[in-house]
């Protein structure tokens, strides 16, 4: 559902505590722009210029190393901002931003950011709660990584990313899961195939979708490493 300039500032947990008048002069330094499905926002290395959030639509976080393996980050969908960290500090972006579908994007510039930010550093405290929570979530996902099998990464991924996909329509290929979970799609093959004989999930056209929540979280809160 596609969300307003102030209610992404309202809602989002980057902006949400900040002030009234502090969100005030961010909307107004905002502006938005239509991608195309499949149309880069950004690329890995480009330099900042810009923190982005999903009004309307969905776009993938992207990163791919130089023989062109890649890694699907995850899904954004409205409400959601991006790009936040290179934004802050400056450096290059770690990784690269895709439209899926039609996408309507809030830039937020950074120059106008940090021209706020240092007229009021006492602003800077509002984040620091935010990327201490992704630094937690980061740290799980590598846990993941390090303790649970494939088909329990599959499965939360799966859920994780569920909600948007939903709204917005998006095909995930099984080469795009593999990417999400830092595997080959030999590696997720067969747990896919069970899957659909069960009936907790369906395929059609390379895209790999969820037929029953239900079974795929059991599975999630039953697993004993």
């Amino acid at each position: 559902m596609a969300i307003t300039i102030r209610q992404q500032l309202d809602q989002s947990g980057l902006f949400q505590h900040f002030p009234a008048d502090a969100k005030q002069k961010l909307a107004g330094f905002c502006h938005t722009q239509i991608y195309a499905d499949g149309e880069m926002i950004y690329l890995k290395g480009d330099e900042p210029t810009a923190l982005y959030g999903v009004l309307d639509g969905a776009i993938k976080l992207i990163g791919e190393n130089p023989s062109g393996k890649f890694f699907l980050f995850g899904l954004e969908g409205p409400g959601r901002w991006f790009g936040e960290s290179s934004a802050l500090d400056g450096e290059r972006r770690g990784q690269s931003a895709q439209a899926v579908g039609e996408a309507r994007i809030l830039s937020l510039p950074r120059g106008d950011l940090m021209k706020l930010l240092d007229a009021k550093p006492e602003l800077y405290r509002h984040f620091v709660s935010v990327f201490c929570r992704r630094l937690r979530l980061a740290g799980e996902r590598f846990e993941d990584t390090a303790f649970l099998p494939v088909n329990i990464r599959l499965a939360k991924n799966l859920l994780q990313m569920h909600r948007v996909r939903e709204q917005h329509g998006i095909k995930l290929p099984q080469e795009e899961l593999a990417a999400s979970l830092g595997v080959t799609r030999q590696s997720i093959y067969r747990v896919i195939k069970e899957w659909q004989q069960k009936g907790w999930v369906s395929t059609h056209y390379g895209d790999v979708r969820v037929e029953s929540v239900e079974q795929l979280q059991l599975l999630v809160n039953n697993y004993v490493g």
